[in-house]
């Protein structure tokens, strides 16, 4: 595959006139599903990406969405398989299932030592991430876009000192000046930001990239509290925005 695609070209088959900064978040984002993270290769990114691509048609996970507990019923995943079967079932559950998974799911997948906990806040990153590009895909017309080749490099391994748990399933960074330099380092000079933006924190790296991707098709997290913003150049007003985000987290049935 390319190692780059012209942004205007991304959405070309799509009759939908597409905002040049989505265009330049989407193709950051793409060609970033195949490079090393912080604790992935490039060549697992890659394959949490497609396993998370393969998730919305897999059978096992539909007759899962069907039953009464998702816990109910084994099978095996329909997709490509490149990674260890715990992981796999982990990332489509995140895809398709995400309104049922528990505290007590969590705990399980961390017991059963396929998964660090930084690991997971990655893979959690790069699955929705991939999701959010293949559902705009379909939403104005356009096939999935496809992924580079993985690219070399290893994992940065970089963990912030002043991550702790409190409250979340993962760890985070503390608020503030409990955050430290972490704190300065990922959310810059506010003393504060939702927990929604504090999520991925454990792997800074991630809250970066969300942050880009969340910006250009909504806000900046600086913005969120005022009910009266509306961004320069949006077709939409901020009214008509939080209805159809407040639609589309009830459809997802989504916790937050």
């Amino acid at each position: 595959m390319p190692m780059s695609i012209p942004k205007e070209d991304l959405y070309a088959a799509s009759p939908v006139k597409i905002r040049s900064e989505l265009l330049t978040v989407h193709e950051q984002v793409r060609e970033s599903l195949s490079r090393s993270g912080t604790w992935w290769t490039g060549a697992q990114r890659r394959a949490i990406a497609l396993e998370a691509r393969a998730a919305r048609d897999c059978a096992l996970c539909a007759e899962r969405k069907a039953a009464l507990s998702p816990f109910a019923i084994d099978g095996r995943h329909a997709g490509p398989g490149e990674l260890a079967g715990d992981v796999v079932d982990v990332i489509h559950r995140i895809v398709t299932d995400p309104g049922r998974l528990a505290r007590s799911w969590f705990d399980r997948v961390m017991a059963a030592g396929s998964l660090t906990a930084e690991q997971y806040v990655e893979l959690v990153s790069v699955a929705v991430h991939l999701n959010a590009l293949d559902l705009f895909g379909c939403a104005i017309g356009a096939p999935p876009l496809p992924l580079d080749d993985a690219q070399p490099g290893s994992p940065s391994g970089e963990r912030p000192a002043t991550a702790r748990v409190e409250g979340a399933w993962v760890a985070q960074i503390p608020i503030g000046a409990d955050g430290g330099d972490d704190w300065t380092a990922t959310y810059g000079d506010r003393v504060y930001v939702p927990q929604i933006a504090r999520a991925l924190s454990l792997v800074p790296a991630e809250v970066d990239r969300l942050s880009r991707t969340a910006e250009s098709h909504y806000m900046s997290i600086d913005h969120v509290g005022d009910p009266e913003y509306a961004e320069p150049g949006r077709a939409l007003d901020r009214p008509q925005m939080e209805l159809i985000a407040a639609r589309v987290s009830a459809v997802n049935e989504c916790f937050y």
